[in-house]
């Protein structure tokens, strides 16, 4: 279950949370919900690529938007259609390869984002309009889907990806009344960084688009921030509405008892934090996403350590008893979810190395504490540009540079090591990509 832009406290049962999801909170009230899940990459086509590959972004091809998982990767669904699996997508797609050719029997999608309403979609291989609301014509067909793998008796594994809460082709969330109604602006949270004058950031930062395109909806009034927070709320609701008839139609079904269910935000989204919109940036509101896992024997409980975008494939995988290949890089969440005991990591390296979204190319390691955010100039991969340290303890709103404080000099070297060490395994070390 897959949502658009979904941001980590844009979930009812999270900390400070944003907007009320019912039904996620469902999930999350007989499984695990992960505090501390991340994209590798925070925008739409790698993180789906992530997906479906277990594999960074710099390796399966995919690290900017449309662009083609390379024929090298291992695909999740094409996987489990040889071991028998019904395989479906429905909804939102952003990656240049066709769906059926990354291992999807049944699909019917829409292209990248647009209109909540009436959209354009491909059905059976045709264009045509779906009328209404599109996240509940994806959530009807995926119904379909499920009914018709149960007829025939087989397993089935169901990707559904929703257009909400990304923002529509208007740059605005129109969701339905009674869910704006939920929220008034007047009584959402004003984030505490929304006049940040991004001293200690990168200089470039302040005339970029994530600075610019915020100052178009108007960020530098507060008021205006708390409108666009509460009709996001809104359009997260809804999003979580149309979730709801997926897992209600699984209890309908009579498939609970045997059905993994795995809810993910594909990246996250800033709404006002330091003055910026969009994502890309690897600030905790732009990559921390919520993550949730229910299933046969699960119990709810909150899991602390760092889960990855790129940990799903090998975890459904291991949930259906197939042989994780070893050119994916996430790590099966399975034994987090049991409860078994396991050496876990204690970090990760987060890549954006093609510019995007009016980025400069940005790698970063991020600990339980710290955060190491580097970033290079547009026409030498090779060069840093700025350097940007977190203590995430201390400073969770990520204002106070530490980076030239010499107290932390040997954190910032542990750090830059670990960005270095991931571009000498992961990064040189990628495939060609094939005729």
């Amino acid at each position: 279950l897959l949502t658009d832009d979904q941001r980590h406290d844009a979930l009812g049962v999270a900390e400070r949370s944003l907007a009320a999801t019912p039904h996620l909170d469902r999930l999350a009230g007989r499984g695990v919900r992960f505090a501390n899940a991340m994209a590798t990459l925070s925008i739409c086509s790698p993180s789906r690529a992530a997906v479906m590959t277990g594999q960074y972004g710099t390796v399966n091809g995919v690290t900017t938007l449309g662009q083609r998982v390379r024929g090298t990767s291992p695909l999740l669904a094409k996987l489990l259609r040889e071991a028998g699996y019904r395989t479906g997508m429905f909804g939102k797609w952003h990656l240049g390869n066709a769906p059926a050719s990354l291992g999807f029997d049944e699909t019917a999608y829409f292209v990248s984002n647009g209109t909540y309403y009436n959209r354009r979609a491909v059905i059976d291989g045709r264009e045509q309009i779906v009328p209404g609301y599109i996240d509940e014509w994806v959530a009807e067909r995926s119904i379909e889907f499920m009914e018709q793998a149960q007829a025939e008796g087989k397993p089935f594994f169901l990707w559904f990806c929703t257009q909400l809460p990304h923002m529509d082709h208007t740059f605005d969330w129109p969701a339905q009344e009674p869910y704006l109604d939920l929220y008034k602006a007047a009584d959402i949270r004003l984030p505490a960084t929304w006049n940040d004058d991004l001293e200690g950031k990168p200089p470039y930062l302040k005339s970029a688009r994530s600075r610019q395109q915020a100052l178009s909806y108007g960020y530098d009034d507060g008021e205006k921030i708390r409108r666009h927070m509460a009709r996001y709320a809104a359009a997260v609701s809804q999003a979580d509405a149309a979730v709801g008839r997926v897992i209600e139609a699984v209890d309908r079904l009579g498939l609970t008892d045997e059905t993994w269910f795995v809810a993910m935000g594909d990246n996250g989204w800033m709404i006002g934090e330091h003055g910026f919109t969009s994502k890309v940036l690897a600030y905790e509101e732009s990559i921390r996403v919520p993550m949730l896992i229910a299933g046969p024997g699960t119990r709810a409980k909150v899991e602390e350590r760092i889960a990855l975008n790129i940990d799903l494939a090998p975890t459904m995988l291991a949930m259906a008893g197939i042989p994780v290949p070893d050119a994916m890089h996430g790590r099966s969440l399975v034994p987090l979810v049991r409860g078994e005991p396991i050496e876990w990591r204690d970090g990760f390296v987060y890549e954006a190395p093609t510019p995007a979204l009016g980025s400069q190319p940005i790698m970063a390691a991020r600990t339980a504490r710290w955060k190491l955010i580097r970033t290079y100039t547009a026409d030498d991969l090779e060069k840093v540009a700025f350097e940007e340290l977190y203590d995430l303890q201390s400073d969770p709103t990520e204002m106070d540079n530490l980076a030239a404080d010499p107290a932390h000099a040997a954190m910032l070297d542990e750090l830059r090591t670990r960005i270095e060490a991931h571009r000498r395994t992961i990064q040189q070390n990628q495939p060609q990509d094939e005729p």
